[in-house]
């Protein structure tokens, strides 16, 4: 990496990969600034919730046979985990990127992988809930295939395997311009067409058979009152996953969508500062998740404060 003099008092830019990469390291206004300062404090605010939160789901589900051996407990373990990675290294790795934003860090390479690295969790996140989106489909739609298409090793294997991809996609984006940004958009608009899809057909589904007994009696879904007390709790799962959806659409891919949107009549300076707050609203959604998927469950609540009582 060839460090350059500064394009002017505000900008230092530097080669990596032979990729010309500039990063702001000081702004131009106090409003700016106050605005920079405001999302540092509301970041550094995010760290202690969203890893506490996590971090007690997480050892609940692991202690709890009973959570565990379930495989929709094990994919909200997995996406806990993800959300605890950003409280872990996410924010602080956005942290050290805005503290470039007003003058204290100058190294370049530390700006841009500080920044690249912090959304990389959002990746993760994307395939985690798609997989936990898939799974609700299969156990409504397809109940009798679920023991057999649904496995703890499938899911483990294509969230670790997107892992390894999302990893590799932040180092090429270092020498390839906008690759990051084409990857995640392609990957946001795939996943969020077939959640569309998905969560489409179990509403209809669901529906149908809301609307008559005799079809919830003759379904093959659920013969009997064993199997419909099983098929409303499966739909309230679903029901948890589908918000969980919809607030990650609001917080992390609406924002980016805005952003882009008003790109070309900001100064970069705006769109810099624009663009701090859409990964904020981002990095929030890890705390989101938790309260969520965890603490809305009586099951899991209770469970929670049971080992919180014993820790203490």
């Amino acid at each position: 990496m060839n460090e350059s003099l500064d394009q002017d008092i505000f900008e230092k830019s530097c080669l990596i990969f032979g990729q010309t990469h500039v990063f702001i390291r000081t702004l131009p206004s106090e409003r700016l600034l106050v605005n920079h300062f405001v999302i540092l404090t509301a970041n550094i605010m995010l760290v202690f919730p969203t890893i506490l939160l996590n971090a007690v789901s997480i050892i609940t589900i692991v202690k709890s046979s009973q959570l565990k051996s379930k495989i929709c407990y094990f994919i909200i373990l997995m996406e806990s985990v993800t959300d605890l990675t950003v409280g872990l290294f996410g924010i602080p790795l956005f942290l050290i990127f805005l503290i470039t934003g007003i003058g204290k860090i100058s190294n370049c390479l530390i700006a841009i992988l500080a920044y690249r690295s912090s959304v990389l969790p959002i990746g993760v996140s994307i395939l985690t809930l798609s997989a936990l989106t898939m799974e609700r489909y299969i156990a409504i739609l397809h109940p009798y295939s679920y023991s057999t298409q649904v496995t703890k090793k499938r899911i483990l294997t294509y969230v670790c395997f997107g892992v390894v991809v999302m990893f590799g996609i932040v180092i090429l984006s270092l020498a390839i311009e906008g690759l990051i940004k084409r990857f995640t958009m392609a990957l946001a608009i795939l996943f969020f067409t077939s959640a569309a899809y998905i969560y489409t057909k179990i509403y209809t589904v669901v529906r149908k058979l809301a609307c008559s007994k005799n079809e919830l009696q003759d379904s093959q879904v659920v013969n009997n009152l064993t199997r419909q007390k099983m098929f409303i709790q499966e739909i309230k799962q679903a029901k948890n996953c589908f918000i969980v959806v919809i607030c990650f659409f609001f917080l992390c891919f609406l924002p980016v969508i805005v952003t882009n949107v008003v790109a070309g009549s900001v100064n970069k300076y705006k769109l810099q500062a624009i663009q701090n707050w859409a990964t904020t609203l981002g990095l929030s959604n890890s705390s989101i998740n938790s309260v969520i998927f965890f603490w809305t469950k009586t099951l899991l609540r209770k469970e929670a404060i049971k080992f919180l009582k014993a820790a203490v």
